[in-house]
């Protein structure tokens, strides 16, 4: 249980825990997807073809699909170069083919990733989810620090004091919380879904690749975790993602976000690369003091000072006093929940 107003700012290597591509290997699965290629002219020779397929959906029947496939080869032979496919795509955001090709590569990457990573469970095959695979990974250590203290009777408050802001497009943490409280508690799935649907507050700046059937949205944007997706799907499901620029542009978005961090007493920074247009995006104008967490593994020290400063700038500027105490630490996700488990929940 927490006794602090703690929100979680999530980022791409707390995915890794559980098998997902981040940094460099997600956009070398982008830029080989979106090298589309007819060798002579009907047949396809390289690419991905349910990409292909969303394409010519588009498009519509009888329509040129080759300046999709020209803007999607641009993106491909430019991956190498890019710090990440959202900085790539904020860089061109002016460019509606190479943005719309961009999200198609990114919700097909994305889906794939699901149907394999360790959180797959496949309903249709009647498969139950398997907790023993992820016993190691953030996402277990983070339910114990949950759940700790709360009974059954309390169960509808489980998620009080806490809240999230990830920037992965996944559906990994509603996908797990759901079925390790439905798990734990013994209780109906569509019991725990709910509780979440109703209490849980979760922000995708980014977007995701659609939502999981009991999230509200039209049926055009649903899919479940880890299915299996058609080409036919992608291009719905590729409109729930946002650029850099459409992110700044959703007023609604944005004041939830700044209101989560805001209100934080503390802010806990987990897998989390903390780039210059993330920080960006979370800089809030009101003061108060908060404790930091945050993962730095990978990071080197001369990089760690920097974004020492950018989290006091993010918070509130370097003049005020915004940051009571921040503890950084070169460690996996489920490594520094272990280890600050009790301090981020009690202080």
């Amino acid at each position: 249980m927490f006794t602090r107003r703690t929100v979680f700012i999530v980022g791409a290597g707390a995915s890794r825990e559980v098998n997902f591509p981040v940094g460099t290997d997600l956009m070398v699965n982008i830029a080989r997807k979106l090298d589309i290629r007819f060798d002579d002219g009907w047949t396809m020779s390289k690419g991905d073809k349910r990409i292909s397929a969303a394409v010519k959906t588009i498009v519509g029947d009888g329509a040129d699909s080759n300046p999709h496939y020209a803007a999607g080869r641009a993106i491909s032979g430019a991956m190498s170069q890019a710090i990440s496919i959202d900085n790539y795509l904020h860089t061109h955001s002016s460019d509606r083919l190479v943005v719309q090709m961009g999200k198609l590569g990114i919700a097909a990457s994305i889906l794939e990733a699901e149907a394999s990573c360790l959180l797959k469970a496949d309903g249709s095959k009647n498969e139950a989810f398997s907790f023993e695979p992820i016993k190691h990974t953030w996402f277990s250590v983070f339910f114990q620090m949950l759940h700790e203290g709360v009974q059954r009777e309390k169960l509808a408050g489980i998620f009080k004091n806490v809240s999230f802001i990830t920037f992965n497009y996944d559906r990994c943490i509603e996908h797990y919380l759901a079925h390790a409280i439905s798990n734990y508690y013994r209780i109906p799935l569509s019991e725990a879904e709910g509780i979440i649907a109703q209490s849980l507050q979760i922000e995708h700046p980014y977007g995701q690749v659609g939502r999981l059937p009991w999230q509200p949205a039209s049926t055009s944007s649903m899919m479940d975790f880890g299915h299996d997706f058609h080409g036919a799907d992608l291009p719905h499901l590729a409109e729930q993602i946002r650029t850099f620029t459409e992110r700044v542009d959703d007023d609604d978005m944005m004041d939830r976000l700044h209101r989560q961090i805001a209100e934080a007493e503390v802010v806990v920074y987990l897998g989390f690369s903390y780039g210059e247009m993330n920080m960006q995006l979370m800089t809030v104008k009101e003061a108060g003091l908060r404790t930091v967490f945050g993962t730095t593994l990978g990071i080197a020290a001369p990089n760690k000072k920097i974004i020492e400063t950018d989290v006091l700038v993010s918070m509130g500027g370097v003049d005020v006093a915004t940051v009571n105490r921040a503890y950084y630490d070169d460690l996996t996700c489920a490594e520094f929940l272990r280890s600050y488990g009790k301090p981020i929940m009690r202080g």
